[in-house]
């Protein structure tokens, strides 16, 4: 894991500064009109910011719990800088996330992505994640 990090919930100022990173993290790909501003205002508590000690971006978690499946939470997105990746920081907070949803009631994580991300496949179906196939995403489901 990358030494001093800071964890926090998102604000506001955080929806630029991650949409800053959308196109390099993703590869190439813009993705960017997929970010829903309203995770960092209506989910701050169920969303992470990653930073080291300088201010530095290096990753972050948008999830909610959903309204309309009481016993579920949802990922919506992770990122995580390049350079930092394989160091334990998506498991982190895919754990933080895990214990908020078990602790307010839920019972199964989903997330999904899409079919040409396999890296992001392979990494859920690490972390327990069981994958379906649609013609156009990966849906990955886990009780927690």
């Amino acid at each position: 894991m990358v030494s001093k990090i800071i964890i926090r919930n998102p604000d506001i100022s955080d929806y630029e500064r991650v949409l800053d990173v959308m196109v390099p993290w993703w590869g190439g790909r813009d993705l960017r009109n997929k970010v829903y501003k309203g995770l960092f205002i209506h989910f701050t508590q169920t969303s992470f910011i990653v930073e080291n000690k300088d201010g530095e971006l290096l990753a972050f978690l948008l999830g909610f719990l959903s309204q309309t499946h009481s016993d579920e939470g949802f990922i919506n997105w992770v990122g995580v800088h390049p350079k930092h990746r394989n160091k334990g920081i998506a498991r982190v907070l895919y754990e933080r996330f895990l214990e908020i949803a078990r602790n307010r009631g839920r019972t199964r994580i989903t997330a999904n992505t899409s079919v040409v991300n396999r890296a992001s496949m392979l990494w859920h179906k690490h972390m327990g994640f069981t994958v379906d196939k649609t013609n156009e995403s990966f849906l990955f489901t886990r009780n927690v």
